[in-house]
């Protein structure tokens, strides 16, 4: 009863592959069946012709690019006081409008305690 059910399954499969699909043949001059392929017409609908980027613009606005270059000259002084080698960051940061007034807040805070 187990073999069986295997062998079924096989048998199964394999009809399932032969009768899928129907497939005319002609003979050609050669004397050998080839496939009657039939062309079938289709509509082609044009696609429209898309800009990939990121962002909302597509181009980094001159607050992303201070704020990026704020977060790489940070890392840099922290691994040289650190006495790290200076390379790229393992870890991806997130840039977002309220990290940004965020460092403004501290790098105005900071100011103001060294001139004092």
């Amino acid at each position: 009863m187990t073999d069986l059910l295997p062998r079924l399954l096989v048998l199964l499969l394999v009809w399932a592959c032969v009768s899928a699909s129907p497939m005319l043949y002609k003979l050609n001059p050669e004397e050998k069946y080839e496939a009657d392929l039939v062309p079938v017409s289709s509509t082609v609908i044009p696609l429209t012709v898309l800009e990939v980027s990121y962002g909302a613009g597509g181009k980094p606005s001159e607050e992303y690019k201070a704020a990026y270059l704020r977060k790489l000259r940070k890392q840099v002084l922290q691994r040289t006081e650190k006495g790290e080698d200076v390379g790229e960051d393992g870890e991806d940061v997130l840039i977002t409008v309220k990290t940004q007034n965020l460092e403004k807040a501290k790098v105005k805070a900071v100011r103001a305690t060294q001139s004092d």
